[in-house]
Formats: C-alpha cells, sequence, structure tokens
C-alpha cells in the first residue's frame, strides 16, 4: 500500500506539470478525487463507501445536480393494489404524504397516489427551500391547480436538505410518478423515532387506504358508488373530471389543512 500511495503522489505531480487540474471531491475524509480512489483502493471499495452512505463524486458533476445524484440513489419500491391505489413499502401520514428512510439517515418525502389520482396534476408545487426547518403535522409545502390551492402536512420533523428541481420545473410528474422520480425533497430528521410513531405502515397502512378509498365514495356520492359495486375502475384525476367538486372541502377531507 505504501508503494502505491508513492506512486500516487508521483502521477499527481506529474499532472500538475502537464498542465492537468486535478478534480474537487465531495467525501469524509478523502481528499482525492473519484479517479484516485480508484486507481488505489479498486472500485469495490468506492461501491462499498457509497452502500455505507457516503458520497465519492466529483465535486463539479454533484455541485451541477444534487437532486439528480440523490434520486439515483433511490431504491425502487415494492408496491401493492390497494382499493385501485398503488402504495409503496413506505411510512404514510394521515395527509397523504409518503417517507421513505434513507440509507445515510435522512428521509425522502412526497405525495401518495391517493392524492395524485383524485386532485389530478398540479400547475404548480410550491416546496420549501433547503435549509427550511419543518414541523410535523404542519404545512410543509403547497400544490395549486386553476387557482385553488391545497396545501399539505409535513410528515416528520427536520431541516430540508434538498429539494427535486425536476418536480419544481415539472409539477405534473409528481402525479405520474409519485413515488419514484416524482419525489419532493430530502429531509435531515430532528426527531424521527418518535414521528413514525405517528404514521402508517405495512398492514396499518393497507387499512388505511382502503378506509380513504370508501371516505371517497362517499364524498363523491351515490352514482359513483354505483360505478365502483359494477365494477367499474377508479379514474385518473377525479378531479379533472368532476371540476365542480368542492375543492376546499377535499382538502379539509384528505389532507387535513385548511
Amino acid at each position: 500500500m505504501k508503494n502505491n500511495v508513492i506512486e500516487f503522489k508521483k502521477k499527481k505531480a506529474d499532472g500538475k506539470k502537464n498542465g492537468f487540474h486535478q478534480k474537487k471531491l465531495i467525501g469524509i475524509d478523502l481528499p482525492f478525487d473519484y479517479e484516485e480512489v480508484v486507481s488505489i483502493t479498486g472500485s469495490e471499495y468506492v461501491r462499498n463507501l457509497f452502500r455505507d452512505g457516503r458520497t465519492v463524486l466529483p465535486y463539479e458533476e454533484l455541485r451541477r445536480n444534487v437532486a439528480g445524484f440523490l434520486l439515483k440513489a433511490i431504491e425502487k419500491p415494492k408496491y401493492m393494489n390497494i382499493s385501485g391505489f398503488q402504495v409503496a413499502d413506505y411510512y404514510y401520514h394521515s395527509g397523504h404524504s409518503w417517507v421513505h428512510l434513507e440509507h445515510d439517515g435522512r428521509v425522502r418525502i412526497g405525495i401518495d397516489d391517493f392524492i395524485s389520482k383524485v386532485f389530478g396534476p398540479a400547475d404548480t408545487i410550491n416546496l420549501p427551500p433547503v435549509g427550511a426547518f419543518l414541523k410535523q403535522g404542519e404545512v410543509g409545502w403547497v400544490l395549486t391547480r386553476n387557482g385553488h390551492k391545497a396545501p399539505m402536512q409535513s410528515p416528520v420533523s427536520g431541516t430540508v436538505f434538498a429539494v427535486n428541481d425536476k418536480v419544481r420545473k415539472q409539477p405534473e410528474i409528481a402525479q405520474g410518478d409519485p413515488y419514484e422520480e416524482g419525489w419532493l425533497f430530502l429531509i435531515d430528521p430532528a426527531d424521527l423515532k418518535l414521528n413514525l410513531k405517528g404514521l402508517y405502515f405495512g398492514k396499518e397502512c393497507f387499512e388505511w387506504m382502503e378506509k380513504e378509498n370508501r371516505n371517497l365514495l362517499e364524498f363523491l356520492g351515490a352514482e359513483y358508488e354505483r360505478l365502483a359495486a359494477t365494477g367499474g375502475g377508479l379514474i385518473d384525476d377525479i378531479y379533472g373530471h368532476f371540476p365542480e367538486m368542492d375543492w376546499d372541502r377535499m382538502v379539509r377531507t384528505f389532507l387535513r389543512t385548511k
């Protein structure tokens, strides 16, 4: 290993003589760039670092697209179909946001399929700024459609670490792919253990979603209930098909805000 380090220092010095500029690196106690680490340790060591939740990535690449890098790190969830709604194996807040625990201790947050189907695509999503502190149960972000606002509760408390700029620019992604590409932001949680006690998970989540579906059918009225009873599937973008629905009542009933 000592010989490798000596050889590495020589290569680095030669690089400077040839006019090459070494890349900076974001990492933990790693004063080398990505290529230098691989040349000494091998790629398997770098993969192990990533699995431990550390970042080994050229600084310029990460700075250009923090959210894009974080998106690559998300694990594909397992899904269940509950009463016509896709439910990923995440934690859920009663205001229909989900929480996914990341390997580095942060949590990823988004809206669930219920909201994407009921409220439809938003014209804008007002996400919290990086560095903002959110409290569980208080408004964390706001969906807007046709001038109607739908404030949503933050499912956990903590400081916003990163936001998904792709969703900010193309809010319809959150409706089309709410659990993966359409995630909203990442949080450094403040009291995660306590917050998780107030969320649904597993069987409890499935039972809650079935109950919410019954509430939705009751909200829509007898005609829609009869359609569901005959085997009619749940339509996408319910509000778009029934714009006469009372938006504020929808927000109070399903988002538990206003």
